[in-house]
């Protein structure tokens, strides 16, 4: 009996568009990929954290480069120059990237006016090294903290990466973006 009425309210609720039982069952399902943090916000950032793994692997410059929006390259000093000084520590490490990860403290901000979306994503990673003969760590981690940019219908060409600091272990955060213009490359104390 008590079988039937649970069955019974779910048809009505299906029935009347009740979304609420629905997203209610997608919260318990999925709570272990939701830590105050959208999935679809951790998904853009992975991708991005892959093709910046991609750059330092194959020292690929460009690709590198093309993580930013044309907005934000017009806005970092010396972006072209920055850029090189990434890849020119990158050759530097006689190693190879071993695990990369998400770390916990992320954050995302939207905003929307007039049907306009603006959608930031505050992400930071850790890579790991390990010497290609012995398979160890062998090197300081390289901490990696980047503003995504993965919707913004307020402005052209203003879609990815928009703030990019990275440094060992830990880096001075205060330093990052001192313009407070929302563009900057923060890496290696400076």
């Amino acid at each position: 009996m008590r079988i039937k009425i649970i069955i019974f309210c779910l048809i009505v609720c299906l029935l009347t568009g009740c979304t609420s039982v629905v997203k209610v069952a997608r919260y318990i399902h999925d709570s272990d990929k939701l830590d105050n943090y959208i999935y679809d916000e951790a998904t853009v950032v992975n991708k991005y954290i892959e093709k910046i793994v991609e750059a330092f692997n194959t020292n690929d410059r460009e690709l590198l480069a093309s993580l930013f929006p044309e907005h934000a390259r017009s806005k970092i000093d010396n972006f072209d120059e920055q850029i090189d000084r990434i890849i020119r520590e990158n050759e530097t490490w006689p190693s190879s990237i071993i695990r990369y990860k998400l770390n916990e403290d992320n954050n995302y901000q939207s905003r929307a006016d007039r049907g306009k979306i603006y959608k930031e994503v505050y992400a930071n990673t850790t890579i790991e090294f390990a010497d290609p003969k012995e398979g160890e760590v062998h090197r300081p981690s390289l901490m990696i903290a980047m503003v995504i940019v993965p919707v913004d219908d307020f402005h052209e060409n203003n879609v990815g990466i928009s703030i990019l600091a990275m440094g060992y272990e830990g880096f001075n955060k205060e330093n990052v973006d001192k313009e407070k213009d929302g563009y900057d490359i923060y890496a290696f104390g400076r």
